[in-house]
């Protein structure tokens, strides 16, 4: 790697977390954490500011949620490379940050100098994941990406929509996630009947137990 370190903003909601990251990536010389945050609406805008080489992310994020931030920021700064680095291993998480286009997912129960070693690895242009993350992906040659293995009916929706689902299954109004989500009650109420239809639910509380069973929120 360079001499200089490359600039890390870390965004996780966990204070053990953060210090402990902290602390091994400034320790490694290959690293520089310039600034910590814990929820997704401010990550965006310090993100911004910041202009990092590497964020850190977790993939559940207090806010709009950790793929909202990610696809924004990818689109305006393609040169910043996003790893999430999280406890939530479930097929619609690997499919969220995937389709975001994210260079890394590595949990949380690998050792540091995993995800050490993997941000320097993504510095060079790779695609880092857990061995029992690999274990779940193929790839895809004419497209260059992975995916994943197993077919999820979420898999169905577009981002945009499960970022919606991720909301409405919190137990949030349409009202709550245009607010969060900074669209319209319209749109929000459009992406909500298009779900529904894609999943072929009928009501709010057969989604939450759809969800449940997808592995998109905790039973």
């Amino acid at each position: 790697m360079s001499s200089i370190p490359k600039s890390v903003v870390l965004v996780d909601n966990h204070p053990v977390v953060v210090d402990s990251l902290t602390n091994r990536l400034n320790a490694s010389g290959d690293f520089n954490v310039v600034a910590s945050v814990s929820n997704s609406d401010k990550a965006f805008f310090d993100i911004m500011e910041r202009v990092p080489d590497i964020v850190v992310m977790e993939m559940e994020l207090p806010g709009r949620g950790a793929t909202a931030v990610a696809e924004q920021v990818l689109q305006r700064l393609p040169a910043t490379k996003i790893v999430v680095f999280t406890s939530y291993d479930a097929d619609i998480y690997l499919d969220f940050a995937l389709k975001v286009g994210v260079s890394g997912y590595i949990l949380k129960t690998e050792p540091l100098d995993v995800l050490v070693e993997g941000l320097k690895s993504v510095c060079t242009g790779e695609k880092v994941y857990s061995a029992s993350i690999l274990d779940r992906l193929d790839f895809d040659p004419d497209q260059g990406e992975y995916f994943v293995k197993t077919h999820s009916y979420l898999s169905t929706l577009t981002l945009r929509q499960l970022q919606v689902l991720r909301h409405l299954v919190r137990g949030e109004s349409v009202k709550e996630v245009a607010k969060t989500m900074t669209l319209s009650e319209r749109a929000i109420e459009s992406h909500k009947y298009r779900i529904m239809q894609k999943l072929g639910i009928h009501d709010r509380v057969e989604l939450a137990r759809f969800a449940i069973r997808e592995g998109l929120m905790p039973a």
